[in-house]
């Protein structure tokens, strides 16, 4: 490995990530700065592929520099993307880069970059997809779509967002960053340090005459603020949160200072998802080269929920019930 360069080796842990059907690529130096820990996410599991002498450090900066960050900026975690090619196939390569003792460390999810599934190819049933289509019929109000980190939210929204476009919509996105470029919507992407924020763009976004506004991620007290008051005044608005379920993804608009009888009269429906593991669909579970040996399938299957708000969980969101009493009361629905 010592004779390869950083480039060399960087594509073939690209390629082999892409390969053997990982979502993520972790690189993390240890001990020493030149060495580097490779490990692949495949099937929801992290499993070690390669280590990497001597180059490790310089790995991290070619990565730094596809993804457009600050390379001698080695004290704060940076965030960022690039687009790469093996052979037909182009993926998006979303980048977290962090600091550690040791050094920094980064993490790629790597994303097909073919475009916005239609609802019925998320995973959605057939009475889910109609359930959908009906609710992005509304002109106003909020949809949240709600699960962990790496459940698949970003393909739900673009799925929405492609559905959306389709029915004659004006559709402006506003992400960090732009994971897949769809030529039926608008799409913004923020620069938080050149200002470009997500409250800034979505202010900006509402003089452009959108009928829906898909919000990568509301993070703060403002992008809270202005995303209600869209939805309030005849935008759709469609965004995701780290919640588990429909009272987390409430709970979360509450933490950010939306008042809970606003939350009940901008909220339309929680699409909550996860990812569900499977035996491999080549082996059966016994172990090959398509699950990497582990007889768990890399592709893993999407679950979703569907609570749409209700007059009658309109009066509950608005009411000083605790959300521990709206879980107990939402479980089953």
């Amino acid at each position: 490995m010592e004779e390869l360069s950083a480039v060399d080796v960087l594509q073939r842990i690209l390629d082999d990530g892409i390969r053997r059907r990982a979502s993520d690529i972790h690189l993390h130096l240890y001990a020493q700065r030149s060495e580097l820990d490779v490990r692949f996410r495949v099937g929801g599991r992290v499993m070690p592929y390669l280590r990497v002498n001597d180059l490790g450090a310089s790995l991290i900066r070619r990565v730094k520099a596809l993804a457009r960050m600050d390379v001698a900026e080695t004290r704060v975690p940076q965030d960022g993307a690039f687009v790469w090619q093996r052979g037909e196939e182009v993926y998006h390569v979303r980048t977290a880069v962090m600091p550690t003792v040791y050094g920094e460390a980064a993490v790629l999810r790597l994303l097909v970059a073919s475009g916005a599934m239609a609802l019925a190819e998320i995973g959605l049933r057939k009475e889910q997809v109609a359930q959908v289509e009906r609710l992005l019929q509304r002109t106003s109000g909020m949809i949240l779509v709600s699960g962990t980190t790496g459940a698949g939210k970003t393909t739900t929204l673009y799925a929405l967002m492609s559905q959306l476009a389709r029915s004659g919509r004006h559709v402006v996105s506003i992400e960090d960053p732009v994971e897949v470029v769809l030529d039926v919507c608008d799409q913004v992407e923020v620069r938080e340090r050149q200002g470009v924020t997500f409250a800034a763009v979505l202010k900006a976004l509402l003089r452009h005459d959108p009928d829906a506004i898909m919000i990568g991620e509301i993070r703060d007290e403002e992008t809270a603020r202005v995303a209600v008051r869209a939805a309030l005044t005849g935008h759709l608005v469609l965004s995701t949160t780290h919640a588990r379920d429909f009272v987390g993804a409430a709970a979360r608009l509450a933490e950010l200072g939306v008042p809970r009888p606003l939350i009940a009269d901008v909220l339309l429906a929680v699409i909550t998802q996860s990812l569900t593991a499977a035996p491999c669909r080549a082996c059966g579970g016994i172990g090959c080269a398509r699950c990497a040996e582990s007889g768990m399938d890399p592709e893993r299957a999407a679950a979703f929920a569907i609570l749409e708000v209700t007059p009658e969980w309109a009066a509950r969101l608005a009411s000083d019930a605790s959300w521990a009493a709206l879980r107990a009361g939402a479980e089953g629905v």
